[in-house]
């Protein structure tokens, strides 16, 4: 019974009323307090008349058992004065006294309704003007005013999330560029090395057509690196300008492909590739472009690293497409799991690879398109040893189109 009444005294308090309905609450409370004055200012001014002629009037019997009052003489004097103005000051009185309640009742409402979130609001304002988004918006109503304050909070917040995804790319950039410089000063280093060897023994033809001819060619292939790496940086940075666009897949039809491409890039090693398929729904909205590119490099960098066996799962539950990607290689080192996702890290095991031109960034491309697709990359080591890869792909993302 007790919940019940606090239900109904949580509903009708003032300050959960909506505008509107509080204005008429106090529209008729005003209309109210304002007869009930005008009724006691009336009986007031009709006391103070009838006190002021009484002097003048006398009784006069119309009737044996019915007398009335009959002017005797004239006011004069004050009494005179204030007779003629009593009409006058019973109208002021009665316009102040509406006026001053019309006034109360504004002054009243803007208590109520309006002074506090409307501080709250324009010291919100004023902080997000100085790009301070470290507060929070609180107004507990479930007026209008209420419902501002909540989307303003929803708007602070999400101003709030903008400039640390903001802060978080630029610090990935400056990653990002340290990186590259780092992996620059390497073949940089030689070739101002083989260029200084050369200028300064070519002239005086103290170097052999062979040793000339290899100098060079290490020279192109440093060249080449670098080449490459401009490429690279090239890559990484069109993948911020990738938009997201999920259409209804159906999955029997794309896992397949997904199978004949894992085949495709098994068959270079001969690999024995084992597929499997958990998916119990017929469509899901994806990216297919975002997934096949991830997937790709997924089964690639497995590849690189597997011995004899690499396995695929592809799972799809609670609007949730998973592929997870295991080999039966070195796994990754202890230290290396949290670092294997950053641009150009390259671990112990992939010093071959680096040979290859492989700069550690297939695993930092997935890391970002899951991202962008509002996913992520899950990297971890088999408990039988071996490296495990999951790339996740929710449906319902922010930037996801009709279906």
């Amino acid at each position: 019974m007790g919940e019940i009444r606090f239900r109904f005294w949580r509903k009708f308090r003032i300050r959960n009323m909506t505008i509107s309905q509080t204005f008429i609450l106090l529209t008729v409370l005003t209309l109210l307090a304002a007869t009930i004055a005008l009724m006691f200012e009336l009986a007031v001014f009709e006391h103070l008349q009838n006190t002021i002629m009484a002097p003048y009037l006398e009784d006069y019997e119309i009737a044996p058992g019915y007398n009335t009052q009959v002017l005797k003489t004239e006011p004069v004097g004050v009494d005179a004065v204030l007779i003629d103005w009593m009409s006058d000051i019973q109208m002021i009185v009665v316009i102040t006294t509406i006026g001053g309640l019309i006034g109360i009742e504004a002054l009243i409402f803007y208590q109520l309704k309006l002074k506090k979130p409307l501080h709250i609001l324009d010291e919100a304002s004023r902080k997000i003007a100085n790009n301070d988004l470290d507060f929070q918006v609180i107004y507990n109503s479930e007026d209008e005013m209420g419902k501002l304050c909540q989307s303003f909070e929803i708007m602070r917040a999400s101003l709030e999330e903008s400039n640390r995804q903001m802060w978080r790319t630029m610090d990935e950039r400056k990653r990002l560029n340290a990186a590259f410089a780092h992996d620059l000063r390497t073949p940089l280093t030689v070739l101002r090395g083989y260029t200084d060897f050369l200028a300064k023994y070519l002239p005086q033809d103290k170097i052999s057509k062979d040793k000339q001819l290899l100098t060079v060619t290490t020279m192109s292939d440093h060249i080449e690196r670098l080449e490459n790496y401009v490429t690279s940086m090239n890559t990484l940075q069109k993948l911020e300008d990738i938009m997201v666009y999920p259409q209804k897949v159906e999955l029997e039809a794309f896992i397949v492909q997904l199978q004949e491409s894992a085949e495709i890039l098994g068959k270079e090693k001969a690999l024995r590739i084992s597929f499997l398929n958990n998916g119990k729904e017929k469509f899901h909205a994806i990216d297919p472009e975002i997934v096949m590119q991830v997937y790709e490099n997924l089964v690639s960098n497995g590849v690189r690293f597997a011995k004899k066996k690499l396995t695929i799962g592809v799972d799809v539950k609670q609007g949730l497409f998973a592929i997870r990607v295991m080999d039966d290689g070195p796994g990754f080192g202890k230290h290396e799991l949290n670092k294997v996702s950053d641009p150009f890290y390259i671990g112990k095991t992939e010093k071959s690879a680096k040979a290859e031109n492989h700069f550690g960034l297939g695993l930092h491309i997935c890391k970002i398109l899951c991202e962008k697709h509002g996913g992520s990359l899950i990297i971890k080591n088999n408990i039988s040893g071996g490296g495990s890869v999951t790339a996740k792909f929710p449906e319902n993302i922010n930037n996801s189109v009709s279906l």
